[in-house]
Protein backbone atom coordinates (compact mmCIF):
# COMPACT_ATOMS: atom_id res chain seq x y z
CA UNK A 1 0.00 0.00 0.00
CA UNK A 2 1.37 3.19 -1.02
CA UNK A 3 1.74 6.19 1.49
CA UNK A 4 -0.54 8.55 1.14
CA UNK A 5 1.35 12.33 -0.01
CA UNK A 6 0.28 14.65 3.26
CA UNK A 7 2.26 17.21 1.22
CA UNK A 8 -1.21 19.04 0.42
CA UNK A 9 -2.63 18.90 3.90
CA UNK A 10 0.93 19.99 5.56
CA UNK A 11 1.12 23.08 3.36
CA UNK A 12 -2.35 24.03 3.90
CA UNK A 13 -1.89 23.70 7.60
CA UNK A 14 0.42 26.23 7.16
CA UNK A 15 -0.95 28.05 4.80
CA UNK A 16 -4.24 28.30 7.68
CA UNK A 17 -4.38 31.38 9.32
CA UNK A 18 -7.34 31.06 11.79
CA UNK A 19 -8.12 27.74 14.21
CA UNK A 20 -11.01 27.58 12.00
CA UNK A 21 -9.17 26.80 8.67
CA UNK A 22 -6.30 24.73 10.54
CA UNK A 23 -9.52 22.63 11.90
CA UNK A 24 -10.84 22.24 8.12
CA UNK A 25 -7.69 20.64 6.70
CA UNK A 26 -7.69 19.02 9.30
CA UNK A 27 -10.60 17.20 8.73
CA UNK A 28 -10.05 16.59 5.71
CA UNK A 29 -7.25 14.49 6.03
CA UNK A 30 -9.00 12.54 8.45
CA UNK A 31 -12.06 11.95 6.58
CA UNK A 32 -9.56 10.94 3.56
CA UNK A 33 -7.36 8.40 6.19
CA UNK A 34 -10.90 6.58 7.64
CA UNK A 35 -11.08 4.37 4.78
CA UNK A 36 -7.78 3.23 5.31
CA UNK A 37 -7.70 3.23 8.90
CA UNK A 38 -10.98 1.21 8.66
CA UNK A 39 -9.52 -1.23 6.27
CA UNK A 40 -6.45 -1.79 8.70
CA UNK A 41 -8.88 -2.22 11.47
CA UNK A 42 -10.80 -5.10 10.00
CA UNK A 43 -7.72 -6.84 8.44
CA UNK A 44 -6.17 -6.93 12.02
CA UNK A 45 -9.91 -8.37 13.48
CA UNK A 46 -9.34 -11.15 10.86
CA UNK A 47 -5.80 -11.96 11.71
CA UNK A 48 -6.74 -12.01 15.27
CA UNK A 49 -9.34 -14.59 14.79
CA UNK A 50 -7.67 -16.70 12.14
CA UNK A 51 -7.84 -20.40 12.69
CA UNK A 52 -9.99 -19.91 16.17
CA UNK A 53 -6.31 -17.96 17.88
CA UNK A 54 -7.99 -15.59 19.56
CA UNK A 55 -10.88 -18.31 21.02
CA UNK A 56 -9.73 -18.31 24.76
CA UNK A 57 -6.12 -16.10 24.17
CA UNK A 58 -5.33 -14.61 27.25
CA UNK A 59 -4.52 -10.87 28.14
CA UNK A 60 -0.97 -9.74 26.35
CA UNK A 61 -1.25 -12.66 23.86
CA UNK A 62 -0.83 -12.19 19.71
CA UNK A 63 -4.27 -12.22 19.60
CA UNK A 64 -5.02 -9.88 22.06
CA UNK A 65 -2.58 -7.36 20.61
CA UNK A 66 -4.00 -7.47 17.31
CA UNK A 67 -7.67 -7.04 18.41
CA UNK A 68 -6.37 -3.95 20.91
CA UNK A 69 -4.29 -2.76 17.82
CA UNK A 70 -7.41 -2.57 15.66
CA UNK A 71 -9.23 -0.76 18.36
CA UNK A 72 -6.22 1.54 18.27
CA UNK A 73 -6.48 2.57 14.64
CA UNK A 74 -9.88 4.02 14.63
CA UNK A 75 -9.20 5.39 17.96
CA UNK A 76 -6.51 7.52 16.50
CA UNK A 77 -9.63 8.98 13.89
CA UNK A 78 -12.14 9.50 17.24
CA UNK A 79 -9.19 11.37 18.91
CA UNK A 80 -8.16 13.26 16.21
CA UNK A 81 -11.65 14.64 15.68
CA UNK A 82 -11.95 15.11 19.89
CA UNK A 83 -8.78 17.16 19.82
CA UNK A 84 -9.66 19.26 16.49
CA UNK A 85 -13.38 20.23 18.01
CA UNK A 86 -11.87 20.86 21.24
CA UNK A 87 -9.61 23.47 19.19
CA UNK A 88 -12.39 24.91 17.68
CA UNK A 89 -13.97 25.16 21.02
CA UNK A 90 -11.25 26.76 23.17
CA UNK A 91 -10.88 29.72 20.36
CA UNK A 92 -14.91 30.06 19.47
CA UNK A 93 -16.72 29.01 22.75
CA UNK A 94 -14.29 29.55 25.65
CA UNK A 95 -16.11 28.65 28.49
CA UNK A 96 -17.82 32.03 30.43
CA UNK A 97 -15.56 33.81 33.32
CA UNK A 98 -16.24 32.12 37.07
CA UNK A 99 -18.96 34.22 38.53
CA UNK A 100 -17.74 37.26 40.66
CA UNK A 101 -18.12 37.09 44.47
CA UNK A 102 -21.45 38.55 46.02
CA UNK A 103 -21.82 41.16 47.92
CA UNK A 104 -21.86 39.91 51.73
CA UNK A 105 -20.30 36.99 51.21
CA UNK A 106 -17.79 36.25 53.74
CA UNK A 107 -15.65 34.09 51.81
CA UNK A 108 -15.38 32.13 48.97
CA UNK A 109 -18.20 28.98 49.09
CA UNK A 110 -19.43 30.22 52.22
CA UNK A 111 -23.21 31.65 52.22
CA UNK A 112 -23.73 35.23 52.95
CA UNK A 113 -24.06 36.20 56.69
CA UNK A 114 -28.18 36.49 58.20
CA UNK A 115 -29.75 40.23 58.53
CA UNK A 116 -28.58 41.20 62.18
CA UNK A 117 -26.35 38.23 62.83
CA UNK A 118 -23.18 39.56 64.91
CA UNK A 119 -19.72 40.65 63.19
CA UNK A 120 -17.55 37.66 62.32
CA UNK A 121 -13.78 37.84 64.00
CA UNK A 122 -12.81 37.80 67.65
CA UNK A 123 -15.76 37.82 69.86
CA UNK A 124 -14.92 40.78 73.50
CA UNK A 125 -13.17 39.29 75.99
CA UNK A 126 -15.45 39.05 79.68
Amino acid sequence: MPAPDLGPYLHALAAAETPAQASAVTQRLLDAAAPVLEAVSEYLVAAARWRGQNRGAELGSPPKMLMRAASDSLSALALGHQADLAILRAEYDPPPPPPSPLPGRTGPGLPPAPPGAPPTGAAPGR
